[in-house]
């Protein structure tokens, strides 16, 4: 993180609006000085606030922060522009705090107002962070990879903080480094093995509750021995041998009941066939009583039957008779239908009649409709065939249009082109002057360059000679020269009488390099600038090429040309704009023929088939006056057919009436009165004779079970079945007893087996979970720092470590400079940790005076600000070297050069210089005077009575 540019408004002691471009102090250490009180602490503090909420010291929030030399209208805010890898953000933040209000109360005097805390973060590519203040907060340290409190130990070293980091428990730097050097996920492995061994023991815990819930579940033979000896069972070996032995006990005492139950179905089986045989003879001896009742009942019915003989003789003498009648009957009937058939006959004749007359007129006023309609089909075809023609003349019209729309749009592209090759022109031109200004820069900064050189050579040599001369001065013959070691001395150099300083020699050399740089500078604006007019010449050659491959080679030609050619483009535009008109009109006018002439075809479509109409509709009648032609011959054929018929049944009925009578007398009957009372209807008939023919039947049944009964009964009697139904219950209730008994046995046995099976089970489990306990368990107490018997450090704080011990290293680099070798810092050894929790990152000094090792809380202020200094740059050394990348290219240090003699303090400025090199920017407050004298860069903040403000002084 490197700040750009830094505005307070009403911030502290800083009244109205402070700008600080940080840019122009570049790379390298710069001073913040000025009067105690002045607001030096604050231009840090402000930083702080912007990125993280809160001061440097943390001792002040940014409620406290109104100026309280600030107007009304003056609003507090910081405005804070920073870069990081390359990406330029900018955070505006302002505080909730209290003003007077613009309003006067009742009383006549101003109140007061709150001003709500507001924060807004704009991302690389302009937009807004959209997210409530906490949201924008972690957004910063996600950016930056540091929190308030991380900053404040390795960016931001504030007064009074300055020693933390130097003097931070182990836990507090596991805390710094797993954010800045991303070692969380040693603390993720850390969590995950305890989580997998505390799952694995939750398991095995599980397993052995199982273990002794499937244990609970077993049956025993007897509650004394067996329970015992699998309470006192240690291995779950042992319970599945007692298991084993319980099991074997039971199925010998289900065999023996299944075996009695055997023995107890044997008997019943014969008992059960003896009684079969004594209910049957009893059975036989029911249905031979019940077949003597049967005939004896029968008998009672015979008179009945003899009755219902002759009733159904009677009928059949009768149904002789009605053969004849029925005849008669439908003769009769026969001839009434012809009587009504020819009746209707004649009504529909003449229906026809009156049919065929209303078809023949239909016809001739369809056939009169049918003319009109040809001479409208051809005059409409007429007009047809004479819009065809027109349109035949006038086919290109279309293709004419589309062609003179294509060269419009060719020229207005055309033109287009060309006015955004013009448009380049202004700042073509502004590109060539800025590429002049820069040479003409670049001509004036070789001359300064030149005479800045010219003077250091000269000043060079003339100290050269006069430090020779004074070499020389003191030489004797015989001595040897200190330079060359000669010990004659033919020519010594003289002094030349002009003396001149080291100092005006450096001075001359530092205008020399800055002049050099300076033309090295407009140098390479002025290649800039050759190359961006260049390339914006070339876009605007290749461009124009396109357009018109006659455009001049010089660009000074260009720009007329292309006016001129635009002014040409625009006359043949306006011609291709009238030939497309032109064309518009010629095409509509083809549409409108062609909308006429579709409605022409219209009109023929439609008298067509109106025509066509008319000519089904005469076929239709012509076909009806056909098909009514030959009903009427029908109907009249019909007609006569019927009448002839009509005298054939009437001779018919007469003679069937004289057969009738005959049959009557001949059955017997002495008129129809008898015949039609001996009639019986179909039902009756059938009813009486199926109650005739059923009594036949059971009679004979009945006297033939009646026999066989008696035959097989001959010598029998019936049989008491009473003892034997109390022994077969008895037996029965004895078998059930037994199955029941067997069941329990049966289901106390089968559950043992399963029990069994699951305590086997539970085994190979538990062995499995308790190998992989003994493996997974020491990882984790080895990860987590909980080892019996080993040093407490947890995985993260190992690895840590290596990153401490790196730390440690580049912090030596630099202490051992300051210091002149004086002591070290050392990072505790595993061996003097002792037992203690939370351990692995102590400090400590090793005195390479003594030789000896003590706590670094026993240096004095000043090897405490230089450890602390160190440790913080080591720090900055170790982050932009390890794989989390945290880029921190800026360091603040507030006071503490005060504590620190000459000597150390020249060597911790110019450990800070090296460090800062030409990409880092190192930020110091100070009143140490000597520091004002050695930092040519300075912040200097003035204090007045409105407020302070701020300048750069380079």
């Amino acid at each position: 993180m490197i700040p750009v540019k830094l505005i307070l408004s009403a911030f502290g002691s800083y009244a109205g609006r402070e700008e600080i471009d940080f840019e122009k102090a570049g790379a390298g250490i710069f001073l913040v000085s000025g009067d105690t009180g002045a607001g030096k602490t604050t231009v840090f503090d402000a930083i702080t606030y912007a990125l993280y909420d809160q001061t440097s010291g943390g001792k002040r929030d940014g409620n406290m922060m109104r100026s309280q030399y600030a107007g009304l209208d003056t609003p507090t805010f910081v405005d804070f522009t920073f870069r990081y890898r390359e990406q330029l953000y900018r955070i505006v933040r302002s505080p909730e705090y209290e003003r007077p209000s613009r309003r006067k109360g009742k009383d006549g005097k101003p109140g007061t107002t709150v001003e709500k805390a507001k924060v807004s973060l704009y991302l690389p590519d302009g937009s807004e962070f959209m997210g409530k203040k906490g949201e924008v907060n972690r957004k910063i340290v996600e950016i930056i990879g540091l929190d308030a409190g991380q900053f404040t130990q390795t960016v931001m070293l504030a007064q009074g903080d300055f020693l933390k980091l130097l003097y931070a428990r182990s836990d507090e730097r596991k805390e710094i480094f797993s954010r800045i050097f991303q070692t969380d996920v040693f603390a993720q492995i850390q969590r995950k093995l305890r989580e997998k061994a505390r799952a694995l023991y939750g398991q095995i815990q599980d397993a052995k509750k199982s273990e002794e819930q499937e244990v609970s579940h077993i049956f025993y033979p007897d509650e004394g021995e067996y329970k015992e000896r699998i309470r006192e069972a240690v291995l779950p070996q042992d319970r599945q041998e007692i298991l084993k032995e319980i099991l074997k006990e039971g199925t010998e005492r289900e065999k023996g009941i299944l075996k009695e139950a055997k023995k107890i179905q044997e008997a019943l089986e014969q008992l059960n066939e003896d009684l079969a045989k004594a209910e049957q003879l009893n059975e036989n001896f029911r249905r031979y009583a019940e077949a003597e009742k049967e005939v004896r009942d029968l008998q009672a019915q015979k008179d009945r039957m003899e009755e219902v003989k002759k009733q159904l003789e009677r009928c059949g003498q009768a149904e002789k008779v009605q053969g004849a009648y029925r005849l008669f009957e439908e003769s009769s009937r026969r001839e009434k239908e012809l009587e009504e058939s020819i009746r209707q006959l004649e009504m529909i004749r003449e229906e026809k009649n009156r049919e065929g007359k209303e078809e023949t007129e239909r016809k001739s006023k369809t056939e009169q409709k049918l003319e009109e309609g040809r001479q409208t089909y051809e005059k409409f075809r007429q007009q047809a065939a004479a819009l065809t023609e027109e349109l035949e003349k006038r086919k290109d019209d279309k293709v004419r249009l589309t062609l003179s729309r294509t060269r419009e749009q060719e020229a207005q592209e055309k033109i287009r082109q060309i006015r955004v090759i013009l448009e380049r022109f202004p700042d073509l031109r502004k590109l060539e002057k800025r590429k002049q200004k820069t040479w003409n820069d670049l001509e004036e900064g070789k001359g300064i360059y030149e005479e800045a050189m010219k003077e250091y050579f000269l000043k060079n040599e003339r100290f050269l000679k006069e430090q020779a001369g004074i070499l020389a001065g003191g030489l004797e013959e015989g001595t040897p020269c200190p330079v060359c070691g000669s010990l004659h001395h033919p020519s010594p150099a003289v002094l030349t009488g002009e003396p001149i300083s080291q100092e005006d020699v450096r001075e001359a050399r530092k205008k020399r390099d800055l002049a050099e740089r300076k033309k090295d500078e407009y140098q390479q604006k002025f290649l800039e600038a050759g190359q961006a007019y260049s390339a914006a010449v070339k876009v605007v050659t290749e461009e124009g090429k396109k357009v018109t491959p006659d455009l001049p080679e010089e660009a000074a030609f260009m720009e007329a040309f292309l006016e001129k050619e635009a002014v040409r483009k625009e006359e043949i535009l306006e011609e291709r704009r009238k030939e497309r008109e032109e064309a518009e009109e010629a095409v509509k006018r083809r549409e409108e023929l062609e909308e006429k002439q579709k409605g022409l075809v219209k009109c023929q479509e439609d008298v067509y088939m109106q025509m066509e109409e008319y000519r089904l509709k005469i076929q239709e009648t012509d076909h009806c006056l056909r098909s009514l032609e030959q009903e009427r011959s029908r109907l009249e054929g019909e007609k006569e057919a019927r009448i002839k018929e009509l005298e054939r049944a009437a001779k018919e009925k007469e003679a069937l009436l004289c057969k009738f009578r005959e049959t009557l007398e001949e059955e017997g009957f002495s008129d129809e009165e008898a015949y039609i009372e001996s009639l019986l209807d179909e039902e009756s008939k059938t009813r009486l004779q199926k109650e005739y023919d059923d009594y036949g039947q059971r009679c004979i049944e009945a006297k033939s079970r009646q026999d066989t009964w008696q035959r097989a009964l001959e010598g029998k009697t019936e049989q008491d079945t009473t003892e034997m139904k109390e022994r077969k219950r008895s037996m029965e209730d004895k078998k059930e007893e037994l199955e029941k008994e067997q069941k329990i046995w049966y289901s106390r046995n089968e559950n043992n087996r399963i029990v069994r099976e699951h305590l086997k089970k539970i085994c190979e489990k538990l062995e499995k979970l308790q190998e992989d306990y003994t493996c997974l368990g020491t990882l984790d107490q080895t990860a987590n720092g909980n080892l019996s018997g080993a040093v407490k450090i947890d995985f993260e704080s190992y690895v840590q470590r290596q990153y401490f011990r790196q730390i440690i290293g580049f912090a030596n680099q630099r202490l051992n400079i300051m210091t002149g070798g004086a002591f070290l810092l050392k990072c505790r050894a595993l061996e003097d940790l002792g037992m203690r929790g939370n351990a692995g990152l102590d400090l400590d000094v090793y005195s390479m005076e003594t030789g000896k090792v003590r706590d670094v809380r026993t240096l004095s202020g000043g090897e405490s600000f230089m450890a602390a200094l160190s440790m913080a740059l080591g720090m900055s050394d170790a982050i932009s070297r390890s794989a989390g990348g945290i880029q921190m290219k800026t360091m603040f240090v507030d006071e503490g050069f005060g504590s620190l003699d000459d000597y150390s303090r020249e060597q911790a400025i110019g450990t800070l210089r090296n460090l800062a090199g030409e990409d880092r920017m190192i930020g110091i407050i100070s009143h140490v005077t000597e520091l004002k004298e050695s930092i040519d860069k300075q912040l200097i903040v003035t204090k007045t009575k409105k407020g302070s403000h701020v300048r750069w002084s380079l």
